[in-house]
């Protein structure tokens, strides 16, 4: 039900007294405040605003006025009043017996909620001309609607005025106020202003009124009919009336409630019927719950007793951990000690041994010294998980203490062109455990010597408060990421994970230094910036309260080889250079020690110490070249092409895996044999590095004969392999040249043949004979000429080779791979083509003849003595597509994977090298192109190779006339 907007035509809409809404919409509004705030307030708001038109004005039901007069009016009424609930109760006031009048009452009467809705609704058109309602729903006791206003309100007031309306009317029967809901609103930028009310209808009366009506006519016609005075009847059978219609009112809603109230007792009777049935579920639930908890408390009680064997079982364990502890210590450091006793033994006379042992003694010490420092750090983080560290509190000045064992890291700085400076003076003394403390800071000044690159500086600073001494370790080197400053103190983590790391490092330290600090109630806080150095605070309490006598180490004095390590200037020296990795890689060297003709070896490692030990391991028998990185291998193979690779997996820069990779994607180093050297012995780390194309893999440790016999393997299996490929060559021009003889024997027979009856006829002895037989013969002659001529180009079209790339036309050199094969094609065989590359590709003639050979070969081989075999062309884009596809028995999928690998082959033992694919992948790599195969078992295989158009290196030259697409079925027999 939707209300039209009068059709009023406004002159100006800026005036006051424009007709858009009647004063009967305002006068609510002015009633209440007066009856609210008296007249005379009423009357100075009025005169304070200005207002153009009167209050006579405003109260004439005939006169109308703006929409933005009526706004100004509000906001100055709702101003006035201070009040922010003003409009919404002005609104309520509408439905008041001061606002209607007698039509309060007539309502109240003869009304409903519902009709007095529907009524405001349809008269709104007289007293409202630029809105309109529109009702989407009016039901007994809810209301839908919507207002829109074709001059849009600037402000709510007039939408809370209209919400109070709308809500006043239920009040006339004593009822609450309707609840009206707004959804949408037409002045905060909604189309229209959406309402939905619900309301209580109020008891109906009719009954009443009725029974009164019927009574009074009923006393009127006893008295016309003489039966009494006419007051007395009317009255008296008036009262009757209005009782019985009371009565009959009252009955029927007592009927109402009784029927609601046997409706309520069936509801109830099924509600109890329920509530019996969830009784049972609950019982049964609760027998079951019962039956649960009996089951789970004797889950329970055996898992408790298994934890409590477990416990017992876990602290066996742990005692036999401490045993272990107790006794690796001696077991490890044993040998190694025995070691290092025996080369401190050998170099006391350093001049009595040989240069070369020298040096390699130098290596062993170093090496040996790393290998005791890392086991330290692993029992002392076994000993931390196991519970069993114990300290030896001492005091300890930290100037001094840092002053002293910094001195040697000093020497590794000044090599590595670092500044390593202590700042601060003397703190007081903090009770620690001195080893454990130098551990702490050899473990941080040891990383800022590795991190900080040449030209940087160190600096160690000293300071203290009330309660704690801080030591910081500032660098500034490479620094961190933010994301590894949250792990770095976890066990085993590290901040380059990568197979490119520059530096070494088990991953434990910091994770010692944290839980060592600990140990001392001390903490250590770390601070990164990328590229700008890093800043690790150290800090240890004062005092005695921290020391924990459950740690106190029993034994009164300090070890004899504690304080010997710890003094010891060697011992620190190479510590130092050896954790930090002072000690940088030497340049590369290659050596010439074997004969000229030797085979090339690259070894890449980024260690210097293991490439030069590779390097004397080989170069006995083979020239060495070195690279230390896997940047530098990749330049040093394509320049100097070595017979065979051996190359360290994780190195900096560029891993070995990396360096696999890209050897793999070059045509000049596809086929390099290359050996892999890693310290990653499990499956998966052998899988990675084979499925990347590794030769070979060899894990370190590793015995020098085992490298020398393995390089060995690998390059007589290359030196096969060139035998092998030359064979394929030989092959290929056997099967040529077979072709060849074949194809030539029928035209040079019908030459012979032609060639004696013109013989005789030149020489006259054929008498009385055709006449043109001997044009015929030479026309015989000259047809079989031309096809030996035709042969012997497209052989030669075959085999011939260029220096440098030349225009190859794929279409003459396919239709010449297949004039050769031509006598090998069975005659169930067809060969059909499709030619639509018009363009020459540039390149090599004959070695990519050799492909199409290998392929069209393989395709006749694999359709048998029928099927069809279709070769393409076409051009995508800056590619030459050329597509070999037959109807053959198809290939295995693991064969796939195996198709391009050197000496595999599908084919019967003896019927080939398993080359020919390997050199056709060569061959289009070498021009800059790939090739893809697929294949369904029993239907057939596709060859996709794909070549540049025009590569960068080429120049070009004229093309020659094509004859365009081409297709058709090729015969078995050429000429």
């Amino acid at each position: 039900m939707t209300q039209r907007l009068p059709a009023v035509k406004v002159q100006d809409v800026s005036a006051d007294n424009a007709p858009e809404v009647s004063v009967r919409a305002t006068s609510t509004l002015l009633l209440f405040f007066e009856h609210r705030y008296g007249a005379e307030r009423l009357a100075r708001v009025w005169r304070d605003h200005g207002f153009s038109l009167g209050l006579d004005y405003m109260r004439q039901p005939t006169n109308y006025v703006s929409l933005r007069f009526l706004e100004r009016v509000a906001a100055a009424l709702r101003e006035d009043s201070g009040d922010s609930r003003f409009m919404r109760e002005a609104g309520l006031f509408t439905a008041s017996p001061q606002a209607l009048g007698f039509v309060f009452y007539m309502l109240r009467a003869f009304g409903s909620p519902k009709a007095c809705y529907k009524q405001t609704i349809d008269f709104s058109p007289s007293y409202n001309r630029v809105g309109a309602f529109t009702v989407d729903l009016l039901e007994h006791k809810r209301l839908k609607l919507s207002y829109r206003s074709s001059i849009p309100e600037q402000n709510r007031n007039i939408c809370e005025l209209r919400m109070g309306q709308f809500a006043s009317f239920p009040t006339i029967w004593g009822l609450a106020p309707a609840e009206v809901r707004e959804t949408e609103c037409q002045a905060l930028g909604g189309h229209a202003c959406r309402y939905h009310l619900t309301w209580t209808d109020p008891p109906t009366l009719w009954g009443h009124y009725l029974g009164l009506l019927l009574g009074m006519v009923s006393g009127l016609l006893a008295t016309h009919l003489g039966w009494g005075d006419a007051l007395f009847s009317v009255a008296s059978l008036g009262m009757g009336g209005f009782a019985l219609g009371g009565w009959l009112d009252r009955w029927r809603e007592l009927k109402r409630k009784d029927e609601l109230l046997a409706a309520q007792a069936q509801a109830n009777m099924g509600s109890l019927r329920e509530l019996q049935q969830r009784y049972d579920e609950v019982f049964g639930s609760k027998v079951t719950l019962e039956d649960r908890v009996v089951a789970r408390t004797r889950e329970l009680s055996e898992a408790n007793e298994k934890l409590e064997a477990a416990l017992v079982k876990q602290r066996e364990q742990d005692r036999l951990k401490t045993e272990f502890f107790d006794n690796v210590s001696h077991e490890l450091r044993t040998p190694l000690t025995l070691i290092l006793l025996s080369l401190d033994a050998l170099q006391k006379e350093p001049e009595s041994l040989p240069t070369v042992l020298r040096q390699h003694l130098v290596t062993l010490d170093r090496s040996t010294q790393r290998l005791l420092r890392l086991i330290d750090n692993l029992l002392n983080l076994a000993q931390l998980e196991a519970g069993k560290v114990r300290l030896r509190y001492q005091p300890l000045e930290l100037h001094a203490f840092l002053s002293s064992q910094l001195l040697p890291f000093r020497t590794v700085a000044e090599k590595q062109g670092l500044t390593l400076t202590l700042e601060g003076g003397p703190v007081s003394t903090v009770h620690a455990d001195a080893e454990r403390i130098e551990g702490v800071f050899h473990n941080l000044v040891s990383n800022a010597l590795k991190f900080t690159p040449a030209g940087g500086s160190i600096a160690v600073r000293l300071r203290e408060d009330d309660t704690d001494v801080h030591v910081e370790v500032v660098d500034t080197g490479q620094g961190m990421a933010p994301a590894d400053l949250a792990v770095i103190f976890d066990r085993f983590a590290q901040a380059d994970t990568t197979g490119t790391r520059r530096f070494g490092g088990s991953g434990i330290g910091l994770a010692l230094v944290k839980e060592t600090l600990a140990l001392h109630s001390g903490g250590i806080e770390v601070s990164s910036t990328p590229g700008q150095g890093s800043s690790f605070r150290v800090r240890l309490p004062k005092g005695t309260q921290h020391l924990r006598e459950d740690l106190r180490e029993r034994r009164a004095t300090d070890l004899p080889t504690r304080r010997e390590r710890r003094s010891s200037g060697r011992f620190a020296t190479v510590l130092a250079a050896t954790v930090a990795g002072a000690q940088r890689p030497t340049e590369p060297q290659d050596h010439t020690r074997a004969d000229a003709k030797a085979p090339r070896i690259l070894v890449v490692e980024d260690d210097a110490e293991i490439r030069a030990f590779i390097a004397d391991i080989l170069a006995p028998s083979y020239r060495v070249l070195e690279a230390a990185n896997g940047e530098e291998g990749v330049r040093r193979a394509m320049e100097e092409r070595p017979d065979l690779v051996v190359s360290d997996v994780m190195m900096p820069v560029q891993s070995g895996l990396n360096l696999l990779v890209q050897l793999r994607a070059h045509a000049q180093t596809v086929d390099m044999p290359v050996i892999l050297l890693t310290a990653r012995q499990e499956v998966a780390a052998k899988v990675e590095a084979l499925g990347a194309g590794a030769n070979d893999y060899l894990g370190k440790p590793f015995s020098p004969r085992e490298l020398l016999a393995r390089v060995e393997t690998q390059l007589r299996l290359r030196e096969a392999a060139v035998r092998a490929a030359e064979n394929e060559r030989l092959a290929a021009i056997g099967l040529l040249t077979s072709g060849f003889a074949h194809e030539v024997r029928n035209p040079l027979n019908g030459l012979m043949n032609a060639l004696i009856p013109l013989k005789e006829v030149m020489q006259g002895k054929q008498t009385g004979g055709d006449p043109d037989l001997g044009p015929a013969m030479l026309e015989v002659m000259e047809e079989c000429g031309q096809r030996i001529r035709h042969l012997a180009e497209s052989l030669l079209s075959f085999v011939r080779t260029a220096e440098k790339p030349v225009a190859v036309r794929l279409e003459a050199a396919l239709d010449s791979t297949l004039n050769v094969l031509g006598w090998r094609i069975p005659p169930g065989v067809v060969v059909e083509r499709a030619y639509q590359c018009a363009e020459p590709i540039w390149g090599d003639p004959g070695t990519l003849n050799q492909v199409w050979l290998n392929l069209l070969d393989n395709a006749v081989r694999a359709v048998g003595d029928a099927g069809r075999v279709l070769v393409e062309t076409a051009q995508q884009g800056d590619e030459a597509l050329v597509t070999i596809e037959d109807t053959g028995v198809g290939i295995r999928p693991e064969d796939l994977e195996r198709l391009f690998q050197p000496f595999f082959s599908t084919r019967a033992a003896g019927e080939g090298t398993g080359l020919g694919l390997a050199l056709s992948r060569r061959i289009v790599l070498q021009h800059g192109g790939r090739i893809h195969i697929t294949s369904q078992m029993g239907k057939g295989t596709r060859v996709e190779v794909r070549l540049p158009m025009r590569p960068a290196h080429a120049e070009p030259l004229a093309s020659t006339p094509t004859t365009g697409a081409s297709r058709g079925r090729w015969p078995r027999r050429i000429g």
